[in-house]
């Protein structure tokens, strides 16, 4: 006789939790053999487009030019321009110094920094919940979306410190010396944070010093508060030893250089330029969501006729975009002076990726304030019941969810996309993963409130993780698979390039490069505006700016006189142009924030090249070189 249904579903779901469970197979093959797994998941996977070029506005271009500026022997900070901190270069100075400027092994160096990510966050999750197919969910994700290709520092910076800090003053250990070694080791990884982000450290700092505040309540009331605070303060002296001789060498080595003094001064510099962009951006965050506000509730005003913009002031017989130099200019509708941010998506855009996004954005803001409120609650209660498990349990969350945070700025303030947010997402999908497991073990133990409140964490942080992945997985810009689309053209360049492009970027890519190699000799300069180094990089051509990013952060007017100071000094041979808007908005396209200095190339240099948002320009004098024939339907000029 047939079984009822109802009784073969429960079937399933015992012999599921039996392969899963604590002992069940799938658990035990997971727990003893799965960091092998991931690893071959991880290779197999970053093989399938390891030479995948990920674009031109990404930073590879950045970090090989300066690296490759450094190996050559300029300094760091004196002599270039790095933005963030030394040891984002140095791996790579090293590469380059081992086997010669080489883009791919680069590449490579950055894939293995995603690899080891993941295998971090394995046996993160593993040592916190103690569920190895939990533990290899969290590895598989973070292993599909590392974030943006020559960023991943960022994520590992943040997975790495919060496994030390756990170990150090959360979880349970073997001995007092097991612990006094992570203490040590936390003050390693805090050091190595700083030398790679000043500022990713410095928050990162906050909760470490946190962390031995409350180490003697923080899950430890075995010890004593007497011994809870003794092995406080030697967690302080440990992380402070490791902290300083993480950077003894790094300091010794720019006092010998002569960049000491702007060496350390970054660490002053830092925290003054958080605290004015701090409020830069909530000014320009409280100003958009007031216009949003009045978006969505004033009715819509009858649209007048379109204005027609003055003529822009350039010698007779220029042309721009096909038309004489007296004829009217395109008109630039909608520009709105962002300085530099760029604008973040709404709910309300009509777009259903945008939806998403915007979801993307926004939901980490409740999911950690739930969070944070959820296990500074499970904490109090432990403490009362005296319950040590769910005390350590409680500030393992609050650990992780801090240490995932270090990374929120960076995209919700400051770049609200993508590439950013693909960063932040590699430590909150660990957090999201622990806290839905605790929440879920949870459940037989509270009422009805706390049921409610478990259900309304669960299903806002599985809706925020499914729907990042989802996006996630079709952006090019988190790092992910999805970058590979349509790129089957192989493209070679100087400096070890040699990636697959799509067709329309092998185009770009290809007349760019002849022309520069054809109209200039190794050594002359050519100049990118108003972000591509790797043009540079690509062609084996340097570049005199110690900036090697502009935007509309930097006034037209000073742009454009430090432009004429440097080609009069430098005498550079071509300019490579990119009229996209880097920040979003119409006023980030280069011919509008500096529209001075593109009208001068437009009446002083050659236009040797010009498809979609690129244009080259050559000095005169090298006009003969030019490869080919400009094609009939290329026009001078921007596109409106």
């Amino acid at each position: 006789m047939a079984r009822p249904a109802g009784h073969r579903l429960t079937d399933t779901f015992r012999a599921a939790a039996h392969r899963f469970g604590p002992r069940g197979s799938i658990e035990l093959f997971l727990k003893n053999r799965g960091i092998w797994v991931l690893l071959a998941f991880a290779l197999a996977y970053y093989a399938w487009y390891w030479r995948v070029w990920p674009g031109p506005g990404g930073e590879g271009g950045v970090v090989a030019l300066i690296s490759q500026r450094l190996l050559e022997g300029q300094r760091p900070i004196v002599d270039t321009f790095i933005g963030y901190n030394v040891l984002w270069f140095y791996p790579v100075v090293g590469l380059f110094k081992a086997f010669g400027p080489t883009y791919i092994g680069m590449r490579l160096f950055f894939f293995l920094l995603c690899v080891l990510t993941g295998l971090l966050s394995f046996r993160l999750i593993l040592r916190c919940t103690g569920r190895a197919w939990v533990a290899f969910l969290a590895g598989v994700l973070v292993i599909l979306i590392p974030g943006q290709t020559y960023r991943n520092y960022m994520a590992f910076l943040a997975v790495l410190n919060m496994t030390a800090f756990l170990h150090a003053y959360v979880l349970s250990t073997r001995s007092i010396a097991a612990r006094l070694f992570w203490m040590a080791a936390s003050g390693v990884t805090l050091g190595i944070a700083c030398l790679v982000r000043v500022d990713v450290g410095y928050f990162l700092s906050f909760i470490l010093l946190g962390l031995i505040v409350i180490f003697p309540w923080a899950g430890h009331l075995s010890l004593g508060i007497r011994r809870g605070i003794l092995m406080a303060v030697a967690g302080l002296i440990l992380g402070f030893a490791g902290f300083f001789l993480t950077h003894l060498p790094v300091y010794l080595d720019a006092q010998q250089r002569g960049f000491a003094t702007q060496f350390a001064e970054q660490y002053l510099q830092w925290p003054r330029f958080i605290s004015c962009y701090a409020r830069i951006t909530w000014k320009a965050a409280s100003e958009l969501a007031a216009d949003r506000f009045t978006e969505w509730t004033r009715k819509p005003a009858p649209q007048p006729a379109a204005a027609v913009a003055a003529p822009l002031p350039v010698q007779a017989g220029t042309k721009v975009a096909g038309r004489a130099a007296n004829s009217p200019a395109p008109a630039i509708k909608s520009i709105k002076i962002t300085k530099g941010a760029q604008e973040r998506r709404s709910i309300t855009d009509a777009e259903a990726r945008d939806k998403m996004m915007a979801l993307n954005l926004y939901l980490p803001i409740p999911i950690s304030l739930m969070l944070f409120m959820g296990a500074l609650a499970g904490w109090l209660r432990a403490m009362k019941r005296s319950d040590e498990a769910a005390a350590r349990t409680a500030w393992t969350l609050m650990t992780s969810l801090g240490c995932a945070l270090v990374l929120f700025p960076q995209y919700f303030f400051w770049q609200p996309n993508m590439v950013h947010l693909s960063e932040f997402m590699v430590p909150m999908t660990l957090v999201i993963i622990m806290s839905c497991l605790v929440a879920a073990e949870s459940w037989q133990r509270v009422r009805t409130v706390g049921r409610f409140f478990l259900a309304l964490y669960l299903v806002t942080a599985s809706v925020a993780l499914v729907l990042y992945y989802v996006n996630a997985c079709q952006s090019g810009g988190s790092g992910g698979i999805a970058v590979s689309q349509h790129k089957s053209v192989e493209f070679r360049g100087l400096n070890g390039v040699r990636v697959k492009m799509t067709p329309g970027e092998f185009q770009d890519a290809d007349a760019i490069c002849r022309t520069i190699t054809a109209v200039s000799s190794p050594g002359e300069y050519v100049i990118c505006y108003p972000y591509h180094p790797e043009i540079n990089f690509m062609t084996d051509r340097p570049s005199y700016e110690y900036n090697l990013y502009a935007d509309n952060d930097i006034p037209g007017d000073r742009f454009h006189r430090e432009m004429m100071k440097n080609i009069g000094k430098f005498h550079p041979v071509v300019f490579v142009i990119n009229i996209w808007d880097i920040n979003g908005t119409e006023e980030s396209r280069f011919y509008n924030w500096a529209a001075e200095s593109y009208l001068y190339l437009l009446s002083n240099y050659r236009l040797a090249y010009k498809h979609g948002n690129f244009e080259v320009y050559v000095r005169p004098d090298r006009a003969d070189r030019i490869p080919g024939k400009l094609r009939a339907d290329e026009k001078t000029g921007p596109t409106p």
